[in-house]
């Protein structure tokens, strides 16, 4: 059973995984960081390039595709912990430290309807 499972790493809500891998943008210097593996209304795992700044915080912005729509959301976030796997990837764990009204409906929108069961 992993830490995941045990909830030993302090997460309050579960994770959505993502279908579609979505870049994960540094807003201030446009760069990409990653890809965000899954999500949640407190933070993400993202497949980054290279290993960020341990505990560093970082303003990023990705779109989630819900239907024929993109939802932008931009915050602020922290790194948590960071993982190299043994094919020398690199995964982090980060949390949302600000999202504004706005940016966090748009993530509450995008993950209730991948929660959604689909027919």
């Amino acid at each position: 059973m992993s830490a995941e499972d045990t909830g030993a790493e302090g997460r309050r809500t579960p994770r959505q995984h993502v279908d579609v891998l979505v870049p994960v943008i540094n807003a201030m210097t446009r760069r990409a960081l990653g890809l965000t593996r899954d999500i949640s209304r407190g933070g993400m795992k993202v497949q980054v390039a290279a290993p960020l700044v341990d505990h560093a915080l970082y303003q990023v912005q990705v779109e989630l595709q819900l239907g024929d729509r993109r939802l932008p959301v931009e915050g602020g976030m922290q790194v948590i912990h960071q993982e190299r796997l043994p094919d020398g990837s690199i995964l982090a764990g980060v949390r949302f430290i600000h999202l504004d009204a706005a940016n966090r409906q748009r993530l509450v929108e995008w993950l209730a309807a991948a929660d959604a069961p689909t027919r």
